[in-house]
């Protein structure tokens, strides 16, 4: 384990992190794993809020094109 990591405490339920996983410092829990994992959008979290992104474009400019009808 790393030695900065002992410094940190766990973003969930306070207790000693233990590792650096999902951009948050967690402890062992698999509980507090999750919930990190959860945070940044689960498995794939990058690529559903891409594509969230581009169907939002998508739409905005369906709109426009309906307003200028």
């Amino acid at each position: 384990m790393a030695d900065w990591i002992e410094e940190e405490k766990c973003q969930f339920c306070g207790r000693q992190a233990k590792q650096f996983c999902f951009a948050a410092f967690v402890c062992e829990r698999e509980e507090c794993v999750d919930k990190a994992r959860e945070e940044r959008g689960g498995p794939g979290g990058h690529m559903k809020e891409k594509k969230r992104r581009q169907e939002l474009v998508r739409f905005e400019e369906e709109k426009k094109r309906s307003a200028q009808k």
